[in-house]
């Protein structure tokens, strides 16, 4: 059954993945006529490239939330009594599952919740009721047998992804590709194709693009 997730911001990053100084640098301009606009730039850039790659640069704070609903007419399309018993057993696939958070690198899990999706309440768990495989990237995180059972249910994962709080600890290959981006934004004002990324952004990304499939 797959699920349905949501990832949003809660906490954004304080500080930007490259500063204004080494934007203009590559851009080969000493005036402060266009700082402003640079600045927008360097904000677009990084989001352009984090959703490329499937990470966050500066540490932020999302929240991800989990969902699964039951298949449409199970009930009615179940050919024999006989599997009735099983897909009622079966039926809450959270407790199974393993799920990706939908950003690395990974920093901490803040807080996991399961809510209760018939009267919206919510429970708290604790890190013994779920588990972290942090070696991967995506990291994954599943409930274990001591979370409770629901019959419909969200799981709320907040957690903190980044390479750091500041410019310092981005890559210096994603840095250049952001200030290649910017250079792009920069140079083509109301004439970009946004359907593509520029082939030498796209070539220092690539090796720490994140790409897997299913949930």
């Amino acid at each position: 059954m797959p699920a349905t997730l949501a990832l949003r911001v809660v906490t954004p990053a304080a500080k930007k993945a490259i500063k204004l100084g080494y934007a203009k640098r590559h851009l080969r301009i000493d005036h402060d006529d266009d700082d402003h606009l640079i600045r927008g730039y360097i904000r677009a850039a990084t989001a352009w490239a984090e959703s490329y790659l499937g990470r966050t640069l500066i540490n932020t704070s999302f929240l991800q939330a989990i969902g699964d609903q039951p298949y449409a007419n199970a009930w009615p399309m179940t050919p024999t009594p006989l599997l009735i018993l099983p897909l009622a057993y079966s039926w809450p696939p959270l407790q199974a599952q393993a799920y990706r958070l939908l950003r690395s690198p990974f920093v901490s899990v803040d807080k996991v919740s399961l809510v209760d999706a018939d009267t919206g309440d919510t429970s708290v768990l604790t890190p013994s009721q779920y588990a972290l495989d942090v070696a991967s990237e995506p990291p994954r995180l599943w409930l274990n047998n001591t979370a409770p059972l629901l019959r419909r249910q969200s799981l709320l994962v907040q957690f903190t992804a980044g390479y750091g709080e500041d410019h310092t600890a981005v890559p210096h290959d994603i840095a250049l590709a952001l200030a290649i981006l910017v250079a792009y934004f920069y140079e083509n004002r109301g004439d970009m194709d946004m359907s593509a990324m520029p082939d030498a952004a796209a070539s220092l990304l690539t090796n720490h693009r994140l790409v897997w499939f299913g949930a």
